[in-house]
């Protein structure tokens, strides 16, 4: 019995090694060679296993660029969450939230490049692949709510909230991917505070909830509040 068990317990750590070479393997394959241009052969000799083995864990390419996808949108949501402020003006909370997750893309190309062109994809076949639009549909949920919190607006309109999410997720892409193409591929660039918060500032003008607190605590209308912490009539 115990020497089954010790036989398992190999084989699974076997099989976790292999499962993990192959998610680096496909992850670092598909930034160097594009989506569309890398193949299962491509990754199974990255990560040095076999065909079977890539079969073993994944039914296809596909299911592969799906774990990828799901696991880039958690690392991003983990870091708008855990970045997130509960002081400060919407504007303060906003541009915490889009810093979050542009600093986990300044130091990810592999991910902007696959985040990119699986969206291209999704658009392309706007049919298909309906499993991996829901993980953009879900980082798109988690925008609007963080934006939600952020403005002190948490009855927002479900349009409206996802509007704006899909808004700053283009900024943040948007801002990391032309820079990779202006660059000619260099690096990516260090955060850009001063587009950062000009965003957030229009946005939360827009909303008209600079001084709304994290829990929707609001001055009354008519009336703003001064640097010097008194209540000023709006002209």
């Amino acid at each position: 019995m115990a020497a089954a068990s010790l036989q398992q317990n190999r084989a699974n750590r076997r099989r976790a090694r292999s499962f993990e070479s192959l998610v680096r393997a496909g992850l670092a394959v598909i930034a160097s060679r594009g989506l569309y241009e890398t193949t299962i052969e491509h990754i199974t000799e990255a990560a040095d296993v076999g065909k079977g083995t890539f079969y073993a864990h994944f039914p296809s390419k596909e299911d592969l660029v799906h774990h990828l996808v799901r696991l880039g949108f958690g690392e991003l949501m983990a870091a708008g969450r855990a970045k997130m402020l509960t002081e400060g003006d919407a504007t303060d909370r906003l541009a915490a939230l889009i810093r979050a997750q542009i600093r986990v893309l300044d130091r990810r190309r592999d991910l902007v490049i696959l985040l990119h062109q699986a969206r291209s994809l999704l658009i392309l076949r706007p049919e298909a692949r309906q499993r991996l639009r829901r993980e953009y549909q879900r980082y798109v949920q988690f925008l609007a709510e963080e934006c939600r919190r952020a403005l002190g607006k948490p009855r927002l309109n479900p349009t409206e909230a996802r509007a704006l999410a899909c808004a700053v997720a283009g900024f943040v892409a948007g801002t990391l991917s032309f820079w990779m193409v202006v660059q000619g591929g260099g690096d990516t660039p260090v955060v850009p505070i001063g587009p950062i918060n000009a965003f957030a500032a229009g946005v939360a003008a827009r909303y008209g909830l600079q001084r709304c607190s994290a829990n929707g605590r609001c001055p009354r209308p008519g009336r703003a509040t001064s640097r010097g912490g008194r209540d000023q009539r709006q002209g």
